[in-house]
């Protein structure tokens, strides 16, 4: 059974100011150093949904341009991005994955955190897991990126933004937490550019 990813890369980046795909990540883009990640894991499909400048996207991912699924609808919000990942994912000849990571492109990641999560997915054949962390006051709250089972897939392939996207397939199937022991990495979010400085640090990009 394979691991497959869905990276969702559709959206305007209008809080970044820039597209948030194609930001400066060391000598090449993020979403360059992401697919790099995604490969370095044990995914083995990956489906890159595209929206907004997605002919840049394309022409920065070169020979992996392959795993791209344009997504018309973008306009419509993040969720229409997350059903055509699964649409294409569901595609007859393709074999269905047994885990599905869901990585957003403002929230980057490493192999080990994908690992880890989609093992202990498969420890207990569990619907969904996540990245936990404690704030400052020790509160917990769930990180990213979020690792679902491939039986969900059907679910996922129905998501609109109107009935809360994968908000409402999370509250359906309450994730399992896996600790993460304030690893900054899984709540990292780019939304503005104040924020990308410290992404870089924690991810030992250069500036």
């Amino acid at each position: 059974m394979t691991v497959a990813a869905l990276l969702l890369a559709g959206g305007a980046s209008r809080r970044m100011g820039s597209a948030k795909p194609l930001l400066a990540w060391s000598d090449q883009t993020l979403i360059e150093w992401e697919y790099a990640q995604l490969m370095a894991s044990c995914v083995d499909d990956i489906v890159i949904v595209c929206g907004a400048r997605a002919e840049h996207v394309r022409r920065a991912l070169c020979d992996a341009e392959h795993h791209i699924v344009f997504n018309p609808r973008w306009p419509q919000g993040r969720a229409t991005s997350l059903a055509a990942g699964a649409l294409a994912l569901l595609r007859p000849g393709r074999e269905t994955p047994e885990a599905i990571v869901i990585q957003n492109v403002d929230q980057p990641t490493r192999p080990t955190i994908i690992d880890r999560l989609v093992e202990a997915r498969r420890a207990d054949d569990l619907d969904v897991v996540q990245p936990a962390y404690e704030d400052d006051e020790r509160v917990e709250h769930g990180g990213h990126p979020v690792v679902v089972s491939g039986r969900l897939l059907p679910e996922l392939a129905r998501v609109t933004d109107a009935t809360y996207g994968l908000r409402a397939v999370l509250q359906r199937h309450p994730p399992v937490r896996v600790p993460f022991e304030r690893d900054p990495a899984v709540w990292i979010d780019l939304d503005t550019p104040d924020l990308v400085p410290e992404a870089r640090r924690v991810f030992g990009i250069r500036e």
